[in-house]
């Protein structure tokens, strides 16, 4: 072979060339372009070879790794299946049959869990259905107490009216005895009747909270006053202390404030005896428009043991049964106390043990009224006398005019009576008054339907509703009709008094 032997980059090519090329071959230009050509394509085959010998190795390790997760999945599938046969066993209906421990035919357990969506279903149904029967029940259970309420409160206003009369008319010593007897008894039905009313109010969330100006010595005062008999009936004595840098004057809810001090004064005169009951005022934070004022209302009484300190103010529970038969109530008193504390931003603590006596206090932030402000509260002292004042008193029930006309007429007031709200209509086409007290409830016409035809010919004498239903919707119906405010019945003869001096004043 020749020296000039055309030579590749390829090995056996070359070795192919030096055994079989000629030196014509050689120097044949055509012959090396075609040589070039084929070392072109060994060398091309060589680098297929070698990517194509890399790709399969790295598909053989993807495969193996695929493979391993596959397994890995399937055996995740069977253990999940096996979970979910086991969990079906435990939430599966009564009349489903067993699950098929073994295999995993997923079928089956669709099958069961769509017949337990089914059942959902029908279970949720069940209970929308029940759902809307307990609320048609919770209506009627309202309307019931409120028609109760009606039914109760009208009589008793006669009650409780007559005895007030006839208290002020210098009665013998032993009628005087009698008739304390009967307005304390009348009393507490009242407020048994009142307890009832405000928690269904407060589980029905219509207990609505008011703002007006008071003074707040004169509240607790009163407070004290109003249970002054009882405490001595069991030889207790109150004591108030009231801070000396307290503001006098406060805007608040004093209807509910003075539900929750006449409920912790009166549990503590009832649960004392021989002992003394504390009530104390004090200042815990002056502010540019309000203060923090703590309320306690301490006693020398029986005491509550400490297992009980949370009991004591769920509804309808006391202490012990033996309580509710030595001193009687409903267990209500503490529970609306507490709720009301709730609505009025604070909540009730107690420090109690047996024999020790109790402790009750809670705080407040109320509002102050500055002395010299248009907002503070008028003196309410009742000087009964209406200076011949016109009354329009429409009123159905006979015993309940009886008492009215002899408070109004001792006021100095006088009375003009119509039975129903159509003559009363007709009466003040014909005549003007100075104010109208109106019953709601009446035969022929009632006193909404009566002032609205009132206010189309009289849109300025005062009108107020006289009303013995305590439902939270009367105010707002009251307003809507054209009234100016209302009196609830029965009535204190002295609360009375100072409405009707605001509106004929």
């Amino acid at each position: 072979m020749k020296n000039n032997t055309p030579m590749t980059n390829h090995k056996l090519l070359n070795r192919q060339l030096k055994k079989y090329s000629t030196k014509e071959l050689s120097s044949n230009s055509d012959f090396i372009q075609f040589i070039e050509a084929v070392s072109d394509s060994y060398e091309a085959f060589d680098r297929d070879k070698e990517l194509s010998n890399h790709a399969f190795t790295i598909t053989q390790q993807e495969f193996t790794e695929i493979n391993e997760k596959l397994k890995e999945e399937v055996e995740l599938r069977r253990l999940s299946i096996h979970k979910l046969k086991n969990t079906l066993q435990h939430i599966k209906a009564e009349h489903y049959e067993s699950v098929t421990e073994t295999g995993d035919d997923l079928l089956e357990i669709v099958d069961l869990l769509n017949d337990e969506i089914t059942r959902r279903k029908e279970v949720e149904k069940q209970l929308m259905l029940a759902k809307e029967e307990a609320e048609k029940a919770s209506m009627a259970k309202s309307e019931f107490l409120s028609i109760i309420s009606h039914e109760i409160r009208t009589p008793l206003n006669a009650v409780l009216g007559m005895g007030h009369l006839l208290l002020k008319s210098n009665p013998r010593p032993d009628q005087v005895d009698n008739l304390t007897a009967l307005k304390t008894s009348a009393d507490n039905l009242l407020m048994l009747i009142n307890d009832i009313l405000d928690f269904n109010k407060i589980e029905a969330g219509k207990l609505d909270l008011e703002e007006t100006s008071f003074s707040i010595k004169k509240l607790v005062k009163d407070i004290i006053t109003a249970n002054t008999n009882s405490a001595n009936e069991r030889e207790n004595k109150i004591v108030l202390d009231v801070d000396e840098k307290l503001p006098e004057h406060f805007v608040g809810d004093t209807l509910r404030m003075g539900q929750v001090l006449n409920n912790l004064v009166s549990n503590a005169v009832k649960f004392t005896h021989r002992g003394v009951i504390s009530v104390r005022l004090i200042l815990k934070e002056l502010k540019q428009e309000s203060a923090m004022v703590e309320f306690c209302i301490e006693d020398t009484g029986v005491g509550i043991s400490k297992k009980n300190h949370e009991a004591i103010f769920l509804p309808f529970m006391q202490a012990s049964t033996s309580i509710t038969r030595q001193y009687g109530g409903t267990g209500l008193g503490l529970a609306i106390t507490k709720r009301i504390l709730l609505l009025l931003g604070s909540d009730i603590k107690v420090k109690s043990e047996i024999g020790k006596g109790s402790v009750f206090s809670f705080t407040l932030e109320l509002k102050t009224v500055e002395a010299g402000d248009n907002n503070a509260p008028e003196d309410d002292s009742v000087d009964f006398d209406l200076d011949n004042k016109c009354i329009l008193l429409v009123e159905d029930t006979l015993f309940n005019v009886l008492y009215a006309t002899q408070l109004l007429e001792s006021w100095k007031a006088k009375v003009n009576v119509a039975e129903n709200g159509a003559v009363a209509v007709e009466m003040l086409k014909n005549n003007k008054c100075d104010l109208v007290l109106m019953d709601l409830q009446m035969p022929v016409m009632d006193g909404y339907t009566a002032t609205t035809k009132i206010r189309e010919f009289d849109k300025e004498t005062p009108i107020i509703a006289l009303t013995a239903s305590a439902t939270s919707d009367v105010r707002k119906k009251v307003m809507q009709a054209g009234m100016q405010d209302y009196v609830t019945k029965p009535f204190n003869p002295n609360d009375f008094f100072i409405k009707l001096k605001k509106y004929l004043g």
